[in-house]
């Protein structure tokens, strides 16, 4: 039953509590916990959950028993229904953290219909909705929108097999201050949806951002102040029209923003980019934004990202149950004041693989970076095989070694002398005055290979992206040994190219490629180390020669190879299995 009418003055003062800051987006924060103003009428107000006498115990039914400009006030707790709202109400949770409505994987977890338009709902966490697809406008999401100028706003939105939220034919909706993740289509998309404000929120970690793909009408949308963050896609727009200012775009794997072709009007889609934040924005100039027929800039991107709130660090996602410990060594130091031009490229490839291990099995706390400055020859020789032997690592844990930088051969084979060519190779970790080679910091081959050897891993998967590399695997005293493979970026006389767009270099760019899936060759849904090196030699082969071409005006190639070592010398056949793509 209802709880007893309040009196109005009352009601006014929790809906303005609730709902009643007015935000002019300002520069100064891209995340706040302040409202943007809401226009609520005055109703009674009924509540689910707490302790008092004739409060509902369900959502649902309290929302059955509301008139259009009452609010529904949900104490805390975990509320397992999915929740249809057919009528203009505010729907007020006490805590975003601890006030959960769970549809148990059926259906919409909130469902707006026509005619509702002015729904109001804050303070939730909405989570776990269907897995219902018709392959057009019915399919389950967090929060499903078929009525106009509703406003979503401070909630946590997370764990959605297809849409966080999606919009169907829906206008004039504000959607904002919510963080918005692991959605595994889209964060928010967009059907046919024109004129809605999207401001505020923290979207990561979902497959797609926000897309307004398959749109027919999606114009005239406002996006400004989101955080689009570590999904595989950042924001993928088919429709012209919207405005896309102050955003950041960061750590977003295969794009950061594409605006597509719109096949549905048989033209490019054109939209207004300003003054957004880019990490792979080249540092002058305008940004493009990618996508077929696509002409659109961002003409003022800034050079540092808009304040946003804490993003959770990333931790696996696969469980454990028993199987092997994951661990990973990521060192990259091309830079230097005289290849400065390189940092940009060795930070997105390390930004990107790791990810892709985050994804895939490894916890933030298994994977140790040292970027640039931090890769000096006492931290990759001593301080990161001393993490690895700290931690535990063990006979059946799998580790991933990935080094890029300079590399180059020695004029002599020192002890051991194991070299066909009577070369040694080698590592030029940081150097902040690079502008030649310094034997004092050399790392000789023989002596990093000592380290590996050291380790109890019999699953060690060693990646050396140099120039010369091919020489790591050509000696009796180098990497090739058992329980290990070593892919290298190159022949032991060939040099190791970079890409001019995307911003990568080129064998560790077509190396994450093929982690992210596209190396699968027999379709197992399972990467090995041997797949990766099948997936890469083509393409680096194609690109490294017309690379060479234009920079020399000779079509040298670019050779990625493999010592193949696993389970051991003798019996190699089977293949290491690095990541399960099912």
């Amino acid at each position: 039953m209802k709880n007893g009418i309040m009196q109005r003055n009352i009601i006014v003062v929790t809906i303005v509590l609730l709902f009643g800051v007015s935000v002019t987006p300002s520069i100064t924060g891209a995340f706040t916990e302040e409202k943007s103003n809401l226009y609520v009428s005055y109703g009674v107000i009924l509540y689910v959950g707490g302790s008092g006498p004739n409060n509902y115990t369900k959502i649902q039914d309290a929302i059955n028993d509301t008139n259009n400009g009452d609010s529904v006030y949900v104490y805390q707790g975990t509320y397992y229904e999915y929740i249809i709202i057919n009528r203009s109400i505010n729907l007020i949770g006490e805590d975003k953290n601890i006030t959960i409505i769970d549809s148990n994987a059926k259906h919409d977890t909130i469902y707006i219909g026509f005619p509702a338009d002015n729904v109001n709902i804050t303070g939730f966490t909405i989570q776990n909705s269907g897995n219902f697809s018709s392959g057009g406008a019915y399919c389950d999401a967090g929060i499903e929108i078929h009525s106009d100028y509703n406003s979503i706003q401070n909630n946590i939105i997370s764990n959605h097999p297809l849409y966080g939220i999606r919009l169907w034919g829906s206008k004039g909706n504000n959607i904002s201050y919510n963080s918005i993740s692991s959605c595994n289509r889209s964060g928010i998309n967009f059907l046919a949806g024109p004129s809605n404000t999207i401001s505020h929120n923290l979207i990561y970690d979902n497959d797609v951002g926000i897309s307004a793909l398959g749109s027919t009408n999606a114009k005239e949308n406002l996006l400004s102040y989101n955080t689009f963050f570590r999904n595989r896609k950042g924001l993928a727009m088919y429709d012209s029209g919207s405005r896309i200012f102050c955003n950041n775009f960061m750590d977003n794997i295969d794009f950061n923003a594409m605006s597509h072709f719109n096949f549905w009007q048989m033209k490019p889609s054109r939209n207004i980019w300003e003054s957004n934040y880019w990490d792979d924005w080249q540092g002058f100039g305008p940004k493009w934004i990618g996508g077929f027929l696509g002409f659109n800039f961002d003409w003022s991107p800034v050079k540092e990202p808009y304040p946003y709130q804490d993003i959770p660090s990333l931790q696996s996602q696969i469980t454990d149950n028993g199987n092997v410990t994951k661990w990973a060594v990521l060192i990259a130091c091309s830079g230097g004041v005289t290849y400065e031009r390189h940092e940009r490229r060795d930070r997105n490839d390390v930004r990107v693989l790791k990810q892709i291990l985050n994804k895939n099995g490894w916890d933030d706390d298994h994977i140790l970076v040292l970027m640039e400055e931090e890769a000096t020859k006492e931290a990759i020789l001593d301080d990161s095989f001393q993490w690895l032997r700290d931690n535990g690592e063990d006979e059946d844990d799998l580790i991933i070694f990935f080094f890029s930088g300079h590399g180059y051969y020695h004029t002599g084979d020192q002890p051991p002398v194991d070299e066909p060519d009577g070369r040694d190779e080698i590592l030029h970790p940081w150097d902040p005055d690079f502008a030649g080679w310094n034997p004092d910091l050399f790392i000789i081959d023989d002596v990093l290979a000592e380290k590996f050897d050291i380790l109890k891993s019999h699953n060690l998967v060693i990646i050396m992206h140099t120039c010369h590399a091919g020489g790591w695997i050509d000696g009796e005293s180098d990497l090739s040994k058992s329980g290990r493979v070593v892919l290298v970026a190159c022949g032991v006389d060939e040099a190791s190219c970079m890409m001019f767009f995307p911003i990568h270099w080129l064998f560790p760019y077509y190396l994450t490629q093929g982690l992210k899936g596209r190396a699968d060759d027999n379709n197992d849904k399972v990467i090995t180390a041997e797949e990766l090196l099948r997936y890469t030699i083509k393409p680096v082969q194609f690109r490294s020669k017309i690379y060479n071409w234009i920079l020399t005006g000779v079509a040298n190639v670019q050779n990625p190879a493999l010592h193949d070592g696993w389970p051991n010398n003798e019996n190699n056949t089977e293949e290491l299995k690095l990541i399960d793509v099912s």
